[in-house]
């Protein structure tokens, strides 16, 4: 698997107080994203983006690129919807796969898209068995 996509809605973000080899920097990834696509789904409000550090709050369906495409009716390998709570991480704090910070980086409040994520800034080559 290349790529595993996921559907990210409801961005919010608030002020903060507070390797693979294959990888890079937040900061040079968010300058240039590296195969990241984003989808746009709903437009935000295009004026308040997520800064690092920032606290961010998010709805996401995660499929693997088999599942997309393949299937007439995909599910998801992960979902916060699915569990009825919103998922908080703050950016660029290796919380989360450093492809979803690129992609929330990128996003507005009120956003949603369709984030298409390469393997390096997923899971990387060893994946995360036995999903992903």
């Amino acid at each position: 698997m290349n790529f595993f996509s996921t559907l990210l809605t409801g961005l919010a973000a608030e002020a903060s107080a507070e390797a693979d080899e294959s990888k890079k920097s937040l900061d040079d990834i968010t300058a240039s994203p590296p195969g990241i696509l984003l989808k746009t789904i709903k437009a935000g409000d295009i004026t308040n983006y997520p800064q690092k550090g920032d606290r961010c709050t998010i709805h996401y369906e995660a499929y693997t690129e088999d599942c997309m495409y393949n299937s007439s009716n995909p599910t998801p390998f992960d979902s916060s919807r699915k569990r009825g709570k919103e998922f908080i991480f703050r950016l660029g704090d290796s919380q989360v796969i450093e492809g979803l910070d690129v992609a929330v980086s990128k996003m507005s409040l009120g956003e949603e898209v369709e984030a298409t994520i390469p393997f390096p800034y997923a899971y990387g080559v060893a994946g995360y068995p036995p999903i992903v």
